[in-house]
């Protein structure tokens, strides 16, 4: 994705002193729980699968601070990037706790992080390991400590991704681009297929082609 024009949180100093302290406290007021019951209620009557989902720590560091801010960030000041990760993971816990708490236990989870460019992740993955993934696992510990089953969304190259997925507790994985390299999901099937489920894997190209045989073949 193209940087935007411009991006307020572009330093340390300006996280610390005007977006931290707004994350450090549990504020109801952030609830519809009306609407939130509401749609709980209606997935759990009619028997279907409910979840709760949001992004987490890489897309709302993307998004708060810009992408050439994050990725200067991750290389020159990491404290900065562990901090922002820490506040964001206690964050969720306290936030998702609540609306368990007010509102049901759902049977799953989603975390919706894209990791990955049409042809590689946006960051090695020894920086993922390092700076990333710990976080992303305490998050499916902590969801997992509700007997929620957890799914992870990526769009983009995931190949390379798969181990730490694996390694963080992810139970499913979405929605494998089948575009992106090395997105094949028959290869992840015969590597992960014992320990991930693959939600996806259909290739938008093939849709494109507006040609039934084509598609009936695919979807076969």
């Amino acid at each position: 994705t193209p940087e935007h024009i411009d991006f307020r949180m572009t330093t340390r100093e300006i996280w610390e002193r005007d977006y931290r302290p707004h994350l450090l406290t549990l504020d109801p007021e952030r609830f519809k729980l009306t609407d939130l019951r509401k749609s709980f209620a209606t997935g759990t009557q009619a028997k279907k699968w409910t979840q709760y989902g949001h992004m987490f720590i890489w897309e709302i560091m993307r998004q708060s601070m810009g992408d050439v801010t994050m990725y200067e960030s991750l290389l020159l000041d990491p404290q900065w990037v562990r901090d922002f990760c820490q506040v964001y993971l206690d964050f969720y816990k306290m936030n998702f706790r609540y609306v368990y708490e007010n509102v049901g236990v759902p049977a799953g989870a989603w975390l919706y992080e894209d990791l990955g460019y049409k042809n590689g992740l946006f960051a090695s993955p020894k920086l993922l390991e390092d700076m990333i993934f710990p976080y992303f696992k305490q998050l499916v510990d902590f969801f997992h400590s509700y007997n929620l089953t957890v799914v992870l969304h990526t769009c983009g190259s995931t190949a390379e991704a798969l181990p730490l997925i694996i390694e963080a507790g992810f139970d499913g994985l979405n929605p494998i681009e089948r575009k992106a390299k090395g997105n094949d999901p028959f290869v992840f099937a015969e590597k992960y297929g014992d320990k991930i489920a693959f939600v996806g894997g259909l290739d938008a190209r093939v849709f494109e082609t507006n040609d039934k045989d084509i598609i009936r073949r695919e979807v076969t």
